[in-house]
């Protein structure tokens, strides 16, 4: 997805996790490591294709997005000393924030290898746009609450809570309905007596409504 999808969705698990406890840094600490994976971009492959093909690589593996979960906990408490009694809280923020960067990339069609180093096929499923506003509406207005009602921070981690809710939801929502059009253009090719090998159905730009299928 989109970097602004992305913070936006790191900063929405941020104030999840932390629940109003460290204040906006939930969200801003959130937005960075939801970003953090797409810096692969500044590494140079060699080519053009070795740089699409190893972008959502190792920085969107699983695996080794685990492995660096300790270490970047670390660095934050290290900076807001004061935080370190939320120990488990953090790691788990840095996670959940780098977990979904990756699992929301796998809903496109681009492909994102998330099972490196044990695989490298890269998962694309193909329900959803790279930019969707419809998605990442419900996000902002969630991250964006915390900054605009600061003497109401209960009414904000509400807000929070019902952006990621719905943003969730119409990814739902894009799974059920690319299912739908597959069927359809199984069934209009069995019609037509076309016999296919694949068939691979992806949303057009910017929209779960209108869709294209190539088989």
């Amino acid at each position: 997805m989109d970097s602004v999808t992305q913070i936006a969705l790191g900063a929405a698990v941020g104030e999840t996790v932390m629940q109003n406890k460290v204040g906006r840094k939930a969200s801003l600490w959130g937005a960075i490591c939801g970003t953090l994976p797409d810096l692969d971009v500044l590494i140079p492959f060699g080519d053009p294709v070795s740089d699409f093909t190893y972008h959502r690589a190792a920085s969107h593996s699983f695996f080794f997005m685990t492995l660096a979960t300790p270490l970047l906990a670390w660095i934050i408490m290290r900076i807001h000393p004061k935080t370190r009694e939320y120990s488990i809280r953090w790691p788990l923020l840095v996670w959940l924030a780098l977990i979904t960067h990756a699992l929301l990339d796998s809903f496109t069609v681009y492909g994102t290898q998330i099972f490196l180093p044990f695989s490298n096929f890269p998962v694309g499923w193909s329900t959803i746009f790279v930019i969707d506003p419809l998605y990442t509406l419900p996000l902002l207005m969630g991250a964006l609450s915390f900054f605009y009602l600061k003497r109401n921070p209960s009414m904000a981690y509400r807000l929070n809570m019902l952006g990621l809710i719905l943003s969730t939801l119409y990814l739902v929502w894009s799974i059920g309905i690319q299912t739908h059009v597959s069927d359809l253009a199984r069934k209009s090719l069995q019609n037509q007596n076309i016999q296919t090998s694949q068939l691979i159905t992806g949303p057009a730009p910017f929209n779960t409504l209108l869709w294209r299928t190539v088989a």
